[in-house]
């Protein structure tokens, strides 16, 4: 068995469940353990989900801005999103993958304030696309018990 950080983690959580739980007499210290166990294997879901919950936000991300470069007018902002749609990951580490998001969703806010001030059907079918989009992604981002 290799180990990994949700291995690790949810060896702990067993531990923590099968050997300490049940030897703790006080109430209060029993249901700080119970707790501490639901909340390493909410974190060990999340650490072995986390790469791939990013690189497929951030590829939604992409298509967005791709699709809203079609609606700008302006040439230089056009460019800037058309740029964002054809970059891809730098790195696959959690931190380069958030900096990456990060990138991509402030070009994606900028786009979508831009978005809310236009009157056209394109523009406003776009709006609600990015709307929905971002409520998945959430709903993505919720961690499990």
């Amino acid at each position: 068995m290799k180990l990994t950080t949700p291995t690790l983690l949810e060896g702990v959580a067993d531990a923590l469940r099968d050997q300490i739980a049940p030897q703790v007499n006080d109430d209060f210290a029993g249901q700080a353990v119970r707790m501490a166990q639901s909340l390493l294997r909410i974190v060990a879901r999340s650490a072995d989900d986390a790469a791939h919950v990013r690189i497929t936000e951030n590829a939604a991300i992409r298509v967005l801005l791709g699709e809203g470069a079609e609606l700008v007018q302006d040439p230089a902002f056009a460019r800037r999103l058309v740029e964002a749609a054809e970059s891809s990951e730098t790195g696959y580490r959690i931190s380069e993958l958030d900096a990456e998001s990060g990138r991509l969703r402030t070009l994606m806010i900028e786009l979508h304030a831009w978005l809310e001030e236009q009157q056209d059907e394109a523009c406003r079918a776009l709006d609600r696309t990015i709307w929905d989009a971002m409520a998945e992604v959430e709903q993505v981002r919720i961690p499990l018990a």
